[in-house]
């Protein structure tokens, strides 16, 4: 089958979480919320868009597929409501001359830093010296605090002074001859009446403070009167990352963090704060310029990695598609986007759709919008359209309706064999409903749905550190009508409490509630099964009629973090038919096998190797990881590297299973390496699973798969020649926990006799244990113990057989 008209790919798709690597320069120069990982949307372009295709993308926000899209050498549609996506794409694919910018921003500095204004507010003396005002600090509306830098480099925080507050006081009086904005703000849920009293008034231009509005006035002033196309938007885009950081808005950043000299507008709201910094805007603008974070550093970065001759056309000017240029964007509704993109054109859509008013993104972004329509009037927002809903203004039908339509449109501009990947997260379980129903009625099969991690937790979710809050849902879907999704109350609870039976079981230990609803909603989606709940608490009552003595689940309160109640079976034995170990063993057996191999590995490629072995409901608490590499590596640079004890650990572990092998193999046995360890390398280099006969289980294909799955990652197995049914499993318990090492073995019948192989100093703390479950667990299966030495002498013989080892073996 073909995708996309350029034959079969024959590359797997991503069915799994990808991780965010660090945001390159280009994309740290203008602030957006809810900003998408570059990395991972490079990788799903790539590998659903053919070289030279289209890509789409109707909501395009701070404009990621674009520029991805372009770095591959793909084109790519790029639309938005928001008039700044636009200012985005214009800005990084703009030609940059550095000289010619510096030479036009040290000019605007220069008579700036001289204006009388700025030199009576933002200069000063401090110990006999000149200084430079970088901060004022604000305590309940009442100056408190000047953070300022000598000349000799003296950095100071201090109480403010007589002739500080003597300022503050009278910059009300500061005569603006400059224009700047006075537009009125919005009615609109995002702005209540309680702000605009604290702001002081009901204008843009109230944001700030009389002097900062007066220097942010001159300032656009000179940067509108720059003659070069290409350098007065690129002072403009610095302008931009100026105007927030300048506002009353702009919190101090806690002493924590040591960063007396920068703020940030951090929350994706208008509130003014008890505590509030009013920051230097010359300062500001030159960092906005030449920083780290700045438009130069963004535009060196956009220059060596766009290729040669990206072209950019505006269609909302043109009013045409050109199929020629690398982006084609607009600020364009997407109910309108069958006028400009023909039907069945479009070979990939990629996008991150509103979701239902989290965050007013129109709204917030009125803070530059209001300054950028001056310099061209192509930038006024028209608040109309959007897909969101407001109280008395945008209704949920009308929501619901448009979103719908959104997704029609989608629906009519992608190939029939294209793919649509969105990206979506809520906690209201109404929401994804909503979200759902406006996917399938369009026309859309979901295809896939990853849980995805984000590195970066954005404005909308730092209150919650888990679950979809601190993470996104990737959606894949493929066009194709089906059946209609049903609404049976009766049948939704049912499902939602097996799956959730499920989770539990293949995660094989007491599990955050957080953990157990990341894992239902790609299973409800892909079911067709989201119910027009009110949240995801109703998920969690659903569950809780499950939950209690005699129930389903036992739970426990969870006060410590955010991620909610921890939830176990009342009997593990009753649903976990196929045992494995828990899943916290199973995620440090992984990370301690991948530093085996690699020896120095980079943070990322450990989670990339934890989300591929373990998606959606199985992904791991990300908190642990740190602690168990600190249990076995260290590190190095930005690597972490296998300490020396845990090589030492390991190749003993590894050399007892060779010699399990070996033995098996001379008494007549086919011999069977479990998957993890089949990679390990013994002292003289030669791999285990080149030492085994077999490395996989053929024969046992009959068991059930998650049964089979569990028993091909037991340590070593010996099979009779012939029928190859088991002849005897061996568990090597090098450091591990005892509890947990019979788990995978207890899948095959009790007949089968089952060694638990020890180092000879830990035989004491085995016969220590005084666990009923445990003991009894060692006696019905069929286990016995024998210790390394053991093991060894035996691996020295010329001739042994299994009933050799069963007459070593030892009961508890």
């Amino acid at each position: 089958m073909t995708q996309n008209g350029y034959g079969a790919d024959p590359r797997p798709e991503i069915n799994y979480a990808l991780v965010e690597s660090t945001r390159p320069a280009m994309y740290k120069a203008m602030k957006y919320w809810g900003k998408k990982p570059h990395n991972i949307w490079s990788q799903y372009i790539d590998r659903y868009c053919p070289p030279g295709g289209v890509v789409l993308d109707p909501f395009a926000g701070s404009g990621i597929a674009a520029f991805e899209a372009a770095k591959l050498g793909r084109h790519c549609i790029s639309f938005d409501l928001n008039p700044l996506s636009a200012f985005f794409v214009e800005v990084t694919a703009s030609r940059f001359d550095e000289d010619a910018f510096v030479t036009e921003m040290d000019r605007i500095l220069d008579q700036l830093k001289d204006d009388p204004v700025y030199l009576d507010h933002y200069r000063t003396q401090y110990e006999g010296e000149e200084a430079l005002v970088y901060n004022y600090r604000w305590l309940s509306g009442v100056l408190d605090e000047v953070v300022l830098k000598t000349e000799s480099g003296v950095e100071a925080r201090i109480p403010a002074r007589a002739e500080d507050i003597e300022k503050a006081t009278h910059i009300a009086d500061i005569f603006i001859a400059d224009w700047y904005p006075d537009d009125k703000f919005p009615a609109t849920p995002s702005i209540g009446h309680r702000f605009i009293r604290d702001i002081g008034g009901d204008s843009f231009s109230d944001l700030y403070t009389r002097r900062n509005l007066y220097l942010l006035a001159r300032l656009f002033d000179h940067i509108c009167s720059v003659n070069d196309d290409s350098v007065r938007l690129q002072l403009a885009s610095a302008f931009i990352q100026t105007l927030h950081l300048t506002t009353k808005m702009v919190y101090p950043r806690s002493e924590s963090s040591n960063r007396d000299f920068s703020g940030s507008w951090g929350r994706a709201d208008y509130m003014i704060r008890r505590k509030a910094m009013e920051q230097n805007p010359v300062v500001v603008f030159e960092r906005s310029c030449t920083g780290r974070q700045g438009i130069v550093a963004a535009l060196r970065d956009a220059k060596r990695h766009f290729p040669d001759g990206v072209s950019i056309n505006d269609m909302t000017t043109t009013r045409t598609l050109r199929k020629r240029a690398t982006i084609n964007y607009g600020t364009v509704d997407v109910a309108d986007l069958g006028r400009y993109v023909q039907s069945k054109s479009v070979d990939f859509i990629i996008t991150d759709p509103p979701y239902a008013g989290l965050v007013y993104y129109m709204d917030l972004s009125l803070v530059w919008l209001v300054w950028l329509k001056h310099l061209d009037p192509k930038y006024a927002s028209d608040l109309r359209a959007e897909i969101t809903i407001k109280d008395g203004q945008i209704g949920r039908d009308e929501y619901r309706r448009r979103l719908t339509n959104a997704f029609r449109q989608m629906h009519n501009a992608l190939k029939d064999d294209g793919r649509l990947v969105i990206t979506f997260h809520h906690q209201q379980i109404r929401e994804w409903n909503e979200f759902v129903n406006a996917v399938r009625v369009s026309g859309f099969k979901f295809d896939k749905v990853t849980h995805q991690y984000n590195r970066r937790s954005g404005e909308s979710n730092v209150s919650n550190p888990y679950g979809t809050s601190g993470s996104d849902f990737y959606i894949r879907c493929v066009k194709q009508r089906e059946v209609d999704f049903t609404h049976d109350p009766t049948g939704l609870e049912h499902f939602i409490l097996q799956k959730a039976i499920e989770i539990v079981a293949r995660r094989n230990e007491p599990t955050p509630y957080t953990f157990i609803f990341d894992g239902l909603v790609p299973e409800l989606l892909q079911a067709g099964l989201v119910h027009p709940t009110d949240s995801r608490e109703d998920v969690e009552r659903i569950l809780r009629k499950n939950a209690g003595e005699g129930e389903v689940f036992a739970v426990e309160e969870n006060d410590d973090n955010g991620a909610g109640d921890i939830w176990w079976f009342n009997k593990p034995e009753d649903h976990i038919s196929h045992p494995d170990r828990p899943l916290s063993d199973r995620v440090e057996d992984t990370i301690v096998a991948l530093l085996r191999r690699s020896v120095s590995v980079p943070f990322d490629d450990i989670l990339a190797e934890l989300f591929q072995q373990y998606p959606n409901g199985l992904t791991p608490d990300i908190r642990t990881i740190r602690p168990i590499l600190e249990k076995y590596a260290y590190r190095s640079a930005r690597n972490w590297k296998i300490s020396e004890q845990t090589v030492v650990t390991s190749t003993r572990h590894t050399e007892v299973i060779r010699q399990l092998l070996g033995i098996g193999s001379r008494s007549g046995y086919r011999t069977f390496v479990g998957r993890r360890e089949q990679p390990e390398a013994c002292s003289d280099g030669m791999l285990l699973r080149d030492v085994a006969s077999l490395s996989a289980l053929p024969a046992l294909q009959t068991s059930e798969p998650e049964q089979l799955e569990r028993i091909e990652m037991i340590d070593a197995i010996w099979l009779h020649e012939g029928t190859d049914s088991v002849a005897a499993v061996f568990e090597v318990e090098n450091s591990t926990n005892f509890t947990s090492a019979i788990q995978r073995a207890s899948n095959l019948d009790t007949t089968v006799p089952k060694f638990m192989v020890i180092p000879d100093d830990r035989e004491t703390e085995l016969l220590g244990i005084r666990d009923p479950l445990f003991t009894t667990s060692f006696a019905d299966h069929n286990w016995t113990y024998v210790t390394y030495s053991q093991v060894a002498r035996m691996s020295t013989f010329s001739e042994a057989t299994l009933q050799d080892m069963k007459d070593l073996g030892r009961n508890l």
